[in-house]
């Protein structure tokens, strides 16, 4: 059986992709996240690589689960 995650997290290099897979994670991208600049895929989340252990700490303070690769980064 393998385990239900709130977010998954693709894509590398200088940005990632971050997308809410259930209720409680879109809820938290939209009190959480701003609109403003560069987010065509909304919910789905746009982030730099700079600010993504910030947003992952964020969503982990919550009691959020991300998809296997954020570990992997730090």
């Amino acid at each position: 059986m393998s385990e239900q995650y709130d977010f998954v997290l693709s894509g590398g290099g200088s940005i990632f992709l971050l997308k809410p897979v259930t209720d409680e994670a879109r809820e938290w991208v939209e009190e959480n996240v701003s609109r403003e600049g560069f987010q065509p895929y909304w919910p789905m989340v746009c982030v730099e690589w700079r600010y993504l252990d910030a947003l992952l700490d964020g969503i982990d303070g919550m009691g959020l689960t991300v998809d296997a690769i954020e570990r992997a980064l730090g």
